[in-house]
């Protein structure tokens, strides 16, 4: 089911990593990206189309799991991940990477609701970015708070409506992969031609 593949991207950190890994050949510029912004309590979500430099918001929302016990949160999440994937189509996922604070609990609990998103998502590579790295892609600071990613967000995606701060967030993930897959696909094109 997965069209379009970015192996070298995967994982790609610029706060982390010092290098860049360039794939070896050129990402299409055409696909359907699924952002997801994991969480315990509701998990936000936004696809995107590509098309060359263009980017449009397809849909936007959150799976709302407070309240239902651990078990039915997690079950609920695969379902409502997986009914996305085959309602929609994405030929790529993106996920923001599990930030770990103090509170140990409420880090174990998002990663199980991260890897209850996963589990659906099993046919596809999955690209992870940290929460700075989405921030300063989409919104030109790491630091931003949710009303500036919200308010970006809008503005870049032509978003119309109520956007949650949940689904701008995962907008942003969807349009960060996006703005690596260019990166990627403009590295690619220039190892090209200088190689």
């Amino acid at each position: 089911m997965a069209r379009y593949r970015s192996k070298s991207w995967r994982s790609y950190d610029p706060a982390s990593s010092g290098s860049v890994e360039a794939p070896t050949t050129l990402v299409s510029q055409n696909c359907r990206i699924l952002g997801i912004d994991p969480g315990s309590r509701r998990l936000g979500y936004g696809i995107i189309d590509v098309r060359g430099p263009d980017c449009r918001c397809v849909t936007h929302g959150r799976i709302e799991v407070d309240g239902l016990p651990m078990a039915a949160r997690l079950a609920r999440i695969h379902e409502g991940v997986r009914a996305l994937v085959l309602e929609h189509s994405p030929g790529e996922v993106a996920i923001e990477k599990v930030f770990v604070n103090r509170n140990i609990d409420s880090a174990l609990k998002l990663g199980q609701a991260r890897g209850a998103a996963l589990s659906a998502l099993g046919e596809f590579e999955i690209a992870e970015y940290a929460p700075r790295a989405i921030k300063l892609a989409t919104v030109g600071f790491g630091g931003a708070d949710k009303l500036q990613v919200a308010h970006m967000m809008r503005t870049l995606l032509n978003v119309e409506g109520r956007l949650t701060s949940d689904a701008a967030d995962a907008l942003a993930v969807a349009l960060c992969h996006a703005q690596q897959r260019k990166l990627a696909s403009l590295i690619a094109g220039h190892q090209g031609v200088a190689g």
